[in-house]
């Protein structure tokens, strides 16, 4: 009998121990695996940043996307089609040419992907001049063109953000702006390699968690008062275009006689603080939309002499992700753990009840 006694004193006491371990609050890792997120990378449009390429393009970019656990990254070469889009969750279209336009088809496979709920990444970049470190390749004096990306959103009927682009009658062509600040840059004599801080952005948008500083080379979108705009220049911060197919406008100063007479197509004037990344929900899908692709290539930065990557400056390759996170912030959901916990622990207190009841029956 005292034998009996000391058993159930026993059992009793693990019960206890268990029912009281069971009302504590406890984080459980998820077991199942998780499908990654398929990010496709469009090389189809004749982008000017390839993604095989480590010293101009966004292989260094790419690449830490696909090594993350989260990530797999995919490059289409061919025309889109629905097919091309199916498994798609995030879509990325960047500095795409002007003269290689996306089909009607192409438009309606990548309506239909948004639709489903798949999320879009465009990214344009600035004009340059002759005076850019990059004039000397052939490949980057096509940067800015914009006016590509305009077109693709038209097509898709997004109303809102565009790229600010100036239309130029004596050369029959559209040239993109880029923005110049002459107290921000890096260098005086590239006065539109600029150095910004978190004074110049939504702090409080997950796209900007724990990014310190940026430094970017940026075309700008309008309008001005830009409701979705989540990041821009400083107060002496402006945006110029192109004023000959070979040259940027003056950027020592504003030129206040366009904007008088083409005030839409302006996207900055001193103290407007210039857009350059807007992000926003459209029906089911997420949009950001970005004035620099560059920011995150291998390629140096566009200063003389310079041996640092932008991919590697400041915290660009961080915003990169982090706009990918937000992108794809609800495509996946790991298994719950709390009604497993809460089944267990039903079955410890009923088993623990029992128990009760027949040692106070015996």
């Amino acid at each position: 009998m005292p034998r009996y006694r000391r058993a159930s004193s026993i059992i009793s006491a693990v019960i206890a121990v268990m029912i009281l371990l069971s009302c504590f609050q406890v984080t459980v890792s998820a077991q199942a695996d998780l499908d990654p997120i398929v990010v496709l990378y469009d090389s189809e449009h004749e982008p000017q940043f390839l993604a095989d390429n480590e010293e101009d393009g966004l292989k260094l970019m790419l690449d830490m996307v696909n090594a993350s656990t989260r990530y797999i990254v995919k490059v289409n070469t061919d025309p889109i089609r629905n097919n091309t889009l199916s498994n798609v969750d995030v879509l990325i279209i960047a500095s795409p040419d002007q003269n290689d336009e996306f089909t009607s088809s192409e438009v309606t496979a990548i309506d239909a992907m948004m639709n489903n709920g798949s999320s879009l990444l465009l990214m344009g970049d600035p004009s340059i001049g002759p005076n850019s470190t990059y004039w000397s390749a052939p490949q980057f004096q096509d940067l800015g063109e914009t006016i590509a990306l305009n077109r693709l959103l038209d097509s898709l009927n997004i109303t809102g953000p565009r790229f600010s682009v100036n239309y130029s009658a004596s050369a029959d062509t559209y040239w993109g702006d880029a923005m110049f600040d002459l107290n921000m840059t890096l260098n005086e004599t590239s006065p539109w390699v600029l150095s910004l801080d978190s004074s110049t952005w939504d702090s409080s948008h997950p796209i900007f968690r724990n990014i310190n500083e940026l430094i970017l080379m940026t075309s700008t979108l309008k309008p001005l008062p830009l409701v979705s705009s989540i990041a821009a220049g400083y107060e002496t911060s402006f945006a110029q275009y192109k004023s000959s197919i070979n040259s940027m406008g003056d950027y020592s100063y504003l030129n206040q006689t366009l904007f008088a007479e083409r005030p839409l197509s302006y996207s900055a004037i001193n103290g407007s603080l210039p857009s350059w990344l807007s992000a926003f929900e459209y029906n089911k899908s997420r949009i950001v939309i970005s004035g620099s692709t560059i920011m995150f290539t291998g390629r140096s930065l566009d200063i003389e002499g310079s041996d640092s990557q932008w991919f590697y400056s400041a915290d660009n390759s961080r915003l990169f992700m982090n706009m990918l996170d937000w992108l794809s912030e609800e495509f996946v959901e790991a298994p719950e753990a709390i009604t497993p916990m809460l089944i267990i622990s039903s079955i410890v207190l009923v088993v623990g009840v029992v128990f009760y009841i027949m040692k106070k029956i015996r």
